[in-house]
């Protein structure tokens, strides 16, 4: 299965929290200016990594995540401002504070934990679900 398709699928439950991938689209020219970092320990990281390389490009209604010519995923603004916030320097929790929106850490779990079942992250995050819904 190809890892967008398995995106396009997995987000679905992840679409009730406003982190919604939309279609695949043509890449546009308008560059986010962001590409994720290579970090050099990521499993003494406290929250999640993206792997390095990935970049942002900002389309019309979503931003698209590319890796060299391969489009990887779309995510709405929330989506891409966790991907550009995932360096492994914030717990799940601070990702769920530190967007400023609604969002509750079980949504920001299950946001990375699609990413990370996709293979787009660098390190492992284990989140304990009972407390995150608590």
């Amino acid at each position: 299965m190809e890892r967008r398709s398995f995106l396009q699928g997995a987000f679905g439950f992840v679409a009730l929290a406003t982190l919604c991938v939309a279609g695949a689209g043509a890449r546009t020219s308008a560059p986010e200016g962001f590409t994720t970092p290579e970090v050099s320990c990521p499993e003494a990281a406290r929250g999640p990594v993206m792997v390095g390389g990935i970049e942002l490009i900002a389309g019309q209604d979503v931003v698209q995540a590319w890796h060299g010519d391969t489009h990887l995923f779309d995510v709405d603004a929330i989506g891409a401002e966790l991907v550009r916030l995932a360096d492994g320097s914030l717990s799940i929790d601070e990702l769920a504070s530190a967007t400023g929106t609604e969002l509750n850490a079980a949504d920001v779990a299950s946001f990375f934990v699609s990413l990370g079942q996709a293979g787009y992250l660098a390190n492992t995050v284990f989140v304990n679900l009972v407390e995150t819904l608590a």
